[in-house]
């Protein structure tokens, strides 16, 4: 049970803040009212962008090119899925819940700024330690995120939910019209007449 624990990465200095803040994006991410995206759709995006950060951040910026870490740079411990699974995921699922065509970049200007201080605050409290890379690194990535990949995304979602429904459509349609089609059924008994 040691081992389980020492592998959750729990005694590193300023792990408090990444958990903190991925419970507390998933708490709101649960209770907010949903304007823009259904639950199939929060189920997607957390898999599509939790999938994208892990690979992207873990793989090839933290372990192949060594550019950062996050707590102990030998163990993948839980603040480190919640900085690259969790959070990111909520703020993707959250960008997209309010987001609106009109103000787009606006948007874009204000969760690019919310990531930014939240990758500055783990750097500033020792949890995240920068081998090359800087803070300010992230800000064309996430204005990238923010301005092309997420409203990409939610067009997908959209074309592929319109897809579905149109497809549940088609079929109980075509089910009605069958159904309709076909003689009525004698009713059930004894198909041998009484001499």
């Amino acid at each position: 049970m040691e081992d389980v624990i020492q592998h959750l990465d729990l005694q590193q200095q300023g792990i408090w803040f990444p958990l903190s803040i991925a419970a507390s994006l998933l708490a709101f991410v649960v209770f907010m009212p949903k304007r823009q995206i259904n639950w199939r759709g929060i189920y997607i995006t957390f898999g599509v962008i939790g999938y994208v950060g892990l690979i992207l951040d873990i793989n090839i910026l933290g372990s192949y090119l060594d550019w950062f870490d996050l707590g102990d740079s030998q163990i993948e411990g839980l603040g480190d899925l919640a900085s690259y699974g969790v959070i990111p995921s909520c703020l993707g699922i959250i960008y997209l819940n309010y987001f609106n065509q009109q103000s787009k970049w606006t948007y874009v200007a204000s969760f690019t700024l919310l990531s930014f201080l939240y990758e500055w605050e783990l750097t500033n409290i020792g949890y995240m330690k920068l081998k090359g890379w800087q803070d300010w690194y992230s800000i064309p990535i996430f204005i990238l995120v923010y301005g092309v990949w997420l409203p990409w995304h939610f067009e997908v979602l959209q074309q592929t939910s319109a897809g579905i429904i149109a497809q549940n459509i088609s079929s109980k349609s075509t089910e009605i019209k069958l159904a309709s089609s076909q003689p009525a059924m004698k009713p059930l008994g004894n198909d041998y007449e009484d001499e």
